[in-house]
């Protein structure tokens, strides 16, 4: 932990994006206490649509894989892309600070449907979510550092030698288009069976 600590405190490109996911969490955990009684409602109507698809195995699982694994892969394939412009950063941020303020918000929808009695659903339900946020997070910190490094070669004229950088973010991208998929088919597979479980 103290590693870690000392990382992010050396490193403050590292630090801003964690305080920018943290942020969003917390925004999204806190956002159903501003909703009217009726989105709270359509809320909890959608959640409980899906938990009793869930307890009677009423889930297409091949469609559900697909969708999954198409979310994730555009999103991680977007972030790749952007990071091979400077222009990309805003908007890299913006993807961050969504994901992070839609994991919150899973987190928080299960504690509005069951309440106390839901926290161990509301954690499982939420798992593929915030390790898709810490994906994110790592994905686009390596992002954003490949535009600082095309901005510094491009306006500051500093000599870079390329061929490293362009290998190694290749192989991010397809490192995090693998984690991508295990997301997925935790999510389609494993959570599913978890919460069936409970």
């Amino acid at each position: 932990m103290k590693k870690i600590i000392q990382e992010l405190r050396q490193n403050k490109l590292l630090l801003l994006l964690t305080i920018i996911t943290a942020v969003s969490i917390l925004l999204g955990i806190l956002f159903p206490a501003i909703l009217s009684d009726s989105n709270k409602t359509l809320i909890k109507t959608n959640i409980t649509d899906f938990m009793d698809a869930i307890n009677k195995d009423n889930i297409n699982y091949l469609s559900g894989l697909i969708t999954s694994i198409t979310n994730n892969l555009l999103v991680t394939i977007i972030i790749w892309i952007l990071g091979l412009s400077f222009i990309g950063i805003p908007f890299l941020l913006i993807i961050l600070f969504f994901k992070g303020f839609l994991a919150g918000f899973s987190l928080t929808s299960i504690f509005l449907t069951y309440g106390i009695k839901g926290i161990l659903s509301a954690i499982i339900y939420s798992l593929p979510n915030f390790l898709n946020v810490l994906g994110y997070l790592l994905l686009i910190y390596y992002a954003i550092s490949f535009s600082l490094a095309i901005y510094q070669n491009l306006f500051k004229k500093k000599m870079i030698t390329w061929s490293p950088y362009v290998k190694r973010y290749g192989k991010i991208g397809i490192t995090f288009i693998i984690f991508s998929i295990i997301i997925s088919l935790i999510e389609t597979f494993g959570i599913t069976k978890l919460l069936q479980l409970l």
